[in-house]
């Protein structure tokens, strides 16, 4: 029972994290105070992290537990799992989306020297959006909590807060956009004054 309690734990605070990840990264790329900026990155890349961490936990967990038989193949065949084949889909397609994203956002760093990496950072990035959508979905399909009242509040908070994020930064924008000082600013830095 105890890998049990384990993986569902696990899998539950890794969604949380992920999702804090997701919110944060929204505000993020939202943000023009460079000191604001670097401490939503700084936490964005930590719950990440812990996040990924929570997840491997998670799908260890499950693969040893004797209780339900999913086998390590699962990672490669989701579909030919005896234990919910569609939900063991989603979850092994939001590993691979969340695990993308981890790996080519830890070497960033080293790959921004490439204009053409650089260029295609936001698409590859994307993974990690539709990694954590897709977990939401593994959520709703998988568990033995699916339909519990908390869990499902959880769940829906999760969404909830990703959908604030995002109209919390569409709102700022747009204010931003809207004024006269921050209009004459960006005509300015675009050559279209005179």
């Amino acid at each position: 029972m105890t890998l049990w309690y384990l993986a569902r734990a696990a899998g539950v605070v890794a969604m949380i994290m992920f999702t804090a990840s997701a919110s944060l990264g929204i505000l993020t790329s939202g943000s023009r105070k460079p000191e604001r900026r670097f401490w939503l990155q700084y936490v964005h890349r930590s719950a990440a992290a812990t996040g990924l961490i929570l997840l491997i936990t998670h799908v260890v967990a499950v693969i040893s537990d004797s209780y339900v038989a999913i086998s390590p193949t699962v990672l490669f065949w989701p579909f030919g799992s005896g234990y919910r084949p569609s939900a063991m889909a989603v979850g092994t397609l939001a590993l691979y989306g969340l695990v993308l994203a981890a790996v080519v956002g830890a070497a960033r760093g080293r790959l921004a020297r490439s204009e053409a990496f650089t260029k295609h950072w936001r698409t590859i990035h994307i993974a990690a959006s539709a990694g954590w959508l897709l977990s939401i979905g593994h959520a709703l399909l998988a568990g033995t909590d699916r339909g519990t009242p908390w869990m499902l509040a959880i769940t829906i908070g999760c969404l909830a807060a990703v959908v604030a994020a995002g109209a919390y930064r569409v709102r700022s924008q747009a204010a931003r956009a809207s004024t006269p000082l921050n209009l004459k600013r960006d005509l300015a830095r675009a050559g279209r004054t005179r």
